[in-house]
C-alpha cells in the first residue's frame, strides 16, 4: 500500500498538460499572498488613519483584487479536466455508476480536510459548523457558524458541487446528440446566465465592495465576532478595530454573489469550452488574421490585469457601471486565463501557439507545487493565521511594510506547507488513493458494462 520512493519522485513528473502546473501553483500563491494581506492589515487602524492611508498605497491593497480572482483559475482548471475525462468516458456514463464517481470525487477531498482538522486541533480552534465542509455545504453555511482554520475553505464546497453537476450537463448535451456548433451555444448561454444573474441580484446600494475593501479591515468585514474574541484573547493581540461591523455590510454580497453555485459556475463552464476547442481543434488550423488576433487577445489581456490592480476611488463609480463591472469581471477573467492556458496547450502549428507562455508555465519548480497544491491550500489559512498573530510584535504592518512582510510571510508559510504536503501526500493521501481506488474500481467496471 506504501510506495514511499515512487509517490516522493512522482511530485516531480509532469502530466500530459504541463502547463496547467504552472497556471495552477502561480493562482496557489496568488490565493496565499491574499489571505496573509488579509490577516496581516487587520493590525493597521481602519481609514482615515494615515497608518491606513499607507496600506491604500501599497502594492498589497493594490493587487488585492487581482489576487482575489485566483479562485477562477482554479475553477476553471477543475471544469476544463473534468469535460476532458467526461468526454473520454462520458458515452459510457452509467447511472448505477454515477454515485461512485461522486464518492470516488469526495475521497479525494476528504484526506486533505482531514490533515487541516488535525492541523486545528493541535493548534487549537473555536467551535463552529465542522461538518458543513467535510459534506460540502460550506459555501451555504452562515459565516457565524464557521471556524478559523476552515473559513478560507469553502470554495472546496463548491467546487464538488460542480463535480455533481457538471457531469449531468454534459451527460444532457451528449445524450441529446447535439452537433459541436450546438454544443458551444449551450454552453455559451450557460455563461451568459450567470452573468444575467449577478446582474439581477446586484444590489449597489447594499453591494459597493470597492468602497467597503477601502474603508475597512478585510477582518472587520469577514470575520464572526467569535473568532474575533477568540483571537484577541487567545494571542493576545490587539487589532486596528474594536470588533466586526455589525450588521455585516458585505454580508448580501457574499451570500448573493460570492459563495452561492448559482454566481460562480460560469468558471468551471469556461472551463468546458476551453475542453471542447482542445478535443475538436486540428492539426492544422487556419484562422484568418490568426498571428494579428494571438496578439490582439494578449494585450487585450495585460490591459485588463493592469486595469486590475489600479483601485477604484470609493463613490466613484456610478451604479450601473459597478453591477456591469461586478457582474462580468469573473467571467472575463477566467476567459483570459483560458485563452492563455489554450496557447500553451494547443498544437505549435496553430496561430495562437505560444511558445514562451508555454515554457514559462512549464517549468519544473511548478511541479512539485501544483502536485501539492490542494494540501497547501487547506493548511495555508492555518498556518498563516498561527504565525501571524503567534508572532504580531514581528510581522506588526505598522512597523514594516506590509508588503515586505507579505513576502516574507509567503516564503514561511509555502515552505512549512510544502514540508507537511509533502509528508501527508505519501504517508496517507496516495496510499489512500490506491485503497479506494482498488476497492471501488471492481464494482465500477461492472456498473459500466
Amino acid at each position: 500500500m506504501w510506495q514511499l520512493e515512487k509517490d516522493f519522485y512522482s511530485l516531480f513528473q509532469q502530466q500530459k498538460y504541463a502547463p496547467i502546473d504552472g497556471m495552477r501553483s502561480i493562482s496557489c500563491l496568488m490565493i496565499i499572498s491574499l489571505h496573509i494581506i488579509t490577516l496581516l492589515n487587520a493590525f493597521i487602524p481602519s481609514y482615515p488613519h494615515i497608518q491606513w492611508m499607507i496600506y491604500l498605497n501599497s502594492y498589497s491593497y493594490r493587487f488585492s483584487s487581482l489576487l482575489s480572482l485566483a479562485l477562477e483559475t482554479f475553477f476553471m482548471l477543475s471544469g476544463f479536466l473534468l469535460t476532458l475525462k467526461f468526454m473520454k468516458y462520458g458515452y459510457s456514463f452509467s447511472w448505477k455508476a454515477y454515485p461512485l464517481y461522486i464518492l470516488k470525487r469526495a475521497c479525494r477531498f476528504w484526506p486533505g480536510i482531514l490533515l487541516t482538522t488535525i492541523v486545528m486541533l493541535i493548534l487549537g480552534e473555536p467551535e463552529g459548523n465542522w461538518t458543513s465542509l467535510w459534506l460540502f455545504y460550506q459555501n451555504y453555511v452562515s459565516m457565524e457558524q464557521w471556524t478559523a482554520g476552515f473559513a478560507a475553505l469553502w470554495s472546496i464546497s463548491l467546487d464538488m458541487q460542480m463535480h455533481i453537476l457538471l457531469p449531468l450537463i454534459l451527460y444532457i448535451i451528449i445524450n441529446f446528440k447535439a452537433n459541436c456548433q450546438r454544443t458551444y451555444i449551450l454552453l455559451y448561454t450557460l455563461v451568459i446566465l450567470s452573468v444575467a444573474y449577478s446582474v439581477l441580484v446586484f444590489n449597489p446600494k447594499t453591494m459597493n465592495v470597492p468602497t467597503l475593501w477601502y474603508h475597512y479591515n478585510s477582518i472587520a468585514l469577514l470575520m464572526s465576532p467569535r473568532i474575533f474574541n477568540w483571537i484577541k484573547i487567545e494571542y493576545n493581540v490587539t487589532m486596528g478595530f474594536d470588533k466586526p461591523l455589525e450588521p455585516n455590510p458585505i454580508k448580501p454580497y457574499l451570500e448573493m454573489m460570492y459563495f452561492p453555485i448559482s454566481s460562480r459556475y460560469s468558471s468551471f463552464i469556461i472551463g468546458s469550452i476551453l475542453a471542447f476547442n482542445i478535443i475538436n481543434i486540428k492539426k492544422t488550423t487556419i484562422v484568418p488574421y490568426g498571428k494579428i488576433k494571438k496578439y490582439i487577445y494578449f494585450v487585450l489581456i495585460l490591459l485588463f490585469i493592469t486595469l486590475l490592480t489600479i483601485p477604484a476611488e470609493p463613490n466613484t463609480v456610478n451604479n450601473i457601471t459597478l453591477t456591469i463591472i461586478l457582474s462580468i469581471i469573473r467571467q472575463i477573467f477566467s476567459i483570459s486565463q483560458a485563452f492563455i492556458l489554450f496557447s500553451a496547450i494547443c498544437p505549435p502549428t496553430h496561430p495562437y501557439h505560444s511558445s514562451w507562455i508555454k515554457s514559462f508555465l512549464s517549468f519544473s519548480i511548478w511541479t512539485p507545487i501544483a502536485k501539492l497544491s490542494y494540501l497547501i491550500y487547506v493548511l495555508h489559512f492555518r498556518i498563516a493565521l498561527e504565525l501571524i498573530m503567534s508572532y504580531s510584535h514581528k510581522f506588526d504592518p505598522k512597523r514594516f511594510s506590509i508588503d515586505g512582510l507579505t513576502l516574507i510571510c509567503l516564503a514561511i508559510v509555502l515552505a512549512i506547507s510544502l514540508i507537511i504536503s509533502t509528508i501527508w501526500l505519501i504517508f496517507i493521501e496516495k496510499p489512500f488513493e490506491r485503497l479506494i481506488n482498488k476497492q471501488l474500481s471492481s464494482t465500477e467496471k461492472s456498473y459500466t458494462k
